[in-house]
């Protein structure tokens, strides 16, 4: 018995081998390989920038966190000064010149 492919007449295996069904696997090749692609090199990578940026969120969070509680501790000084000064003033007693209030020790 002789093999099928010995008795195929190559000439009929040509509209197979060049016409819409070898574009059919080459579409299906092509398309395996960008699917690997993309899941083994892509997404990870995309990933590693996600974290890196959600990271940088997070420190630049604690930092505005920081910076408010500095803030409010600020303004809150001032307003203890200026609460004092208005209290000076409106009594109408003129303060020393140069003189600094006792809760600016820093």
């Amino acid at each position: 018995m002789t093999p099928i492919l010995a008795q195929a007449d190559v000439t009929a295996l040509a509209p197979y081998l060049a016409g819409p069904g070898a574009a059919v696997v080459v579409l299906m090749v092509v398309l395996g390989g960008l699917y690997k692609l993309t899941v083994n090199y892509l997404i990870p990578l995309a990933q590693k920038a996600l974290d890196a940026h959600l990271t940088r969120i997070d420190a630049l969070i604690t930092v505005q966190r920081e910076e408010s509680k500095q803030l409010a501790k600020t303004l809150l000084s001032i307003d203890k000064r200026l609460a004092r000064l208005e209290g000076l003033t409106d009594a109408g007693i003129n303060p020393t010149p140069g003189a600094q209030s006792p809760d600016r020790l820093t």
